[in-house]
């Protein structure tokens, strides 16, 4: 091992490039959804080597350690809780047979698999002596530094940062987890997330998983103003937002893309970069190879950080694409006219007072129903049944509510969905939900009873007065049915299918991703012209031309055709204008071939909404 200040030292010269996703590539190259991955150091080493030469060879400076769930409380989940030591200093060896003396070696190591809410001394003590078993083995066999990363809890963060003081004095790193919205699994927001970062006992602070680049750029730029170059930063995002398909989560955002943000790093001094979820050894190849066009800048970048003026500025708006919802029953008014319907999220606690001057903002600019989110991206808010209610009493909106099958069993669905009904909410749209362990309980159980397109079958049965097992209810509902369709997606065949499937089962209307170009509606409206059924096609206004490269690159489900980013481009400061524009324009162009729009205003813009609705008054 290089003396253990040598890596401190080289973050004074140079960026370092660290590798990317262990988890996701490993499962990627035939690891069994199943099996324990850091077990695989022992059971199958050279799938393990190979994914660190690979990484390596694409030019990363920096490779991790195969031991980010090596501790003894994720271990006994697969019974190994007494292979600790052999675990770890196995992945070292590992990472040290490919590094050479020319690449370092980082210990990884990841939370720690316990509720940590509430907290005893007991719980700091177990958290303590758990990190500390795991990082005296890899210091035993030679790690640069040790990372701590993807924390969700302050507390525990810290615990590792003294668990590998206390171990060997070795240069540490500790990197957070932020969704989206800017907090942590734990509640903790950016602030108070930079502020432990800025006073804690790690010599690098950063940033990895739970976003993609853009998000975490924001975030960064807080953090490096808020640490005011106290300390070393690192970045390491996802490859985009997370999503099912084949049964397995994907991540959309490609190699070029990823890499774009490297100048943005660069630019706010950061000392290590490199991907986590989803990031392969192209999106490492790709970073490499704009790092080597910018030695200059890096360079002259590894000086002391000037504080800036930026603040993170994040919304949920954006994200909850693979949904929509609507009003009272709007299957009624699709008849009378062509419908505008709203996104709108749920707040993340009981004041709902925004969201009911948002409605009425809507409502008084001609909006014929608000979409409520259910929990979008698993992550905790209020409950749309409750806020859809809320809407319709006080300010005579219908709404249309999105429900998913994550949290609730067979029962629960059904006795929600009754409830619904009994407060006047007639519109659902009927989706699978966004798997816990992307939110901010990644240790929640998902209960998945049933799919979207099973559902679609219970809305059916309720509104004939009988229950998912046949049983005669007292009365019956009137839902009108939605089902979300993807016309961008990279299995469309695959897709149709499973509309097809919820429309056998009884769905009554269609709410799509969002679209921007004629060809993408013209395809859609041929492809399921049969089914003879409503469609609300979804339509995201872009802000400015970084929005518009975000989505396409990072969002699934959503395409963005070249000359519209380049219109947002050319647009400049009057990109918000042109974002309207391009809205306003393809919705005049659709009418009359489909039966209304879902508006998803990003970070809640309903000035947007009331600038479209003026610009396509008929």
């Amino acid at each position: 091992m290089r003396g253990e200040k040598d890596f401190l030292t080289a973050l004074k010269y140079k960026t370092l490039l660290c590798d990317g996703a262990m988890g996701t590539m490993l499962r990627e190259r035939g690891a069994d959804s199943e099996a324990c991955l850091e077990y695989m150091n022992i059971s199958q080493p050279d799938m393990v080597l190979t994914l660190h030469k690979d990484y390596i060879g694409a030019g990363a400076d920096i490779i991790e350690t195969n031991t980010f769930g090596a501790n003894r409380f994720k271990l006994a989940i697969y019974g190994l809780e007494d292979r600790v030591a052999d675990i770890n200093r196995q992945a070292v060896k590992l990472a040290r047979q490919a590094a050479g003396n020319n690449i370092w070696v980082l210990g990884a190591v990841g939370p720690i698999g316990l509720p940590l809410i509430p907290v005893n001394e007991k719980d700091r003590g177990d958290i303590y002596e758990a990190y500390g078993e795991q990082i005296e083995a890899l210091c035993c066999e030679g790690v640069d530094a040790i990372i701590a990363e993807t924390m969700g809890s302050t507390l525990e963060a810290e615990m590792a940062i003294k668990a590998a003081k206390d171990a060997a004095d070795i240069p540490v790193i500790c990197q957070f987890s932020l969704l989206p919205d800017g907090f942590d699994s734990s509640g903790e927001s950016l602030q108070s997330v930079a502020e432990f970062l800025k006073h804690c006992n790690a010599d690098v602070v950063g940033l990895n998983c739970g976003s993609g680049p853009r998000d975490m750029v924001e975030f960064m730029k807080f953090i490096a103003e808020y640490t005011d170059g106290s300390k070393f930063l690192s970045i390491q995002p996802n490859a985009g937002f997370a999503y099912y398909a084949q049964g397995r989560l994907q991540y959309k955002a490609k190699a070029d893309y990823f890499a774009s943000y490297v100048k943005d790093y660069i630019g706010l001094k950061v000392n290590i970069i490199g991907g986590c979820c989803g990031t392969t050894p192209q999106h490492i190849a790709a970073m490499r190879s704009v790092l080597n066009e910018n030695t200059s800048l890096e360079t002259s970048n590894m000086i002391a950080m000037e504080p800036g003026t930026i603040t993170a500025e994040v919304s949920r708006s954006e994200l909850t694409q693979a949904g929509i919802a609507m009003a009272g029953n709007i299957l009624e008014k699709i008849k009378q006219k062509f419908v505008v319907t709203v996104e709108m999220d749920p707040p993340k606690g009981t004041d709902i007072e925004k969201a009911l001057a948002g409605a009425r903002a809507l409502k008084s600019c001609g909006v014929d129903a608000v979409n409520i989110a259910d929990s979008p991206m698993a992550r905790v808010r209020v409950s749309p049944i409750a806020l859809a209610a809320r809407i319709k009493q006080e300010v005579g909106l219908d709404a249309i509510l999105h429900f998913t099958c994550r949290d609730r069993n067979l029962i629960g669905i059904q006795s929600e969905l009754i409830g619904a009904a009994v407060l006047g909410i007639n519109n659902v749209l009927a989706l699978t939900g966004d798997p816990p362990s992307i939110g901010d309980h990644p240790k929640a159980t998902g209960v998945f009873d049933i799919t979207s397109e099973g559902l679609v079958y219970i809305l059916g049965a309720l509104n004939q007065g009988r229950d998912y097992m046949g049983n005669v209810l007292e009365g019956s509902t009137n839902f009108a049915i939605g089902v979300a369709f993807n016309p961008n997606a990279d299995d469309l065949k695959a897709e149709l299918e499973k509309l097809d499937k919820k429309i056998e089962n009884g769905a009554n209307f269609i709410q799509t991703q969002p679209i921007y170009d004629m060809q993408t509606v013209e395809k859609m409206v041929k492809n399921i012209a049969d089914y003879n059924i409503p469609v609300l096609m979804g339509v995201l206004p872009l802000r400015s031309y970084k929005h518009a490269e975000f989505l396409h690159n990072e969002v699934p489900g959503i395409t963005i055709p070249l000359d519209i980013r380049q219109r947002m481009k050319n647009a400049g400061d009057n990109a918000l204008d042109e974002g309207v524009a391009i809205a306003a324009e393809l919705i005049k162009q659709c009418r009359g071939m489909v039966s209304g729009v879902y508006i998803m205003p990003p970070f809640g813009r309903y000035d947007m909404v009331e600038k479209i609705m003026a610009e396509i008054a008929w």
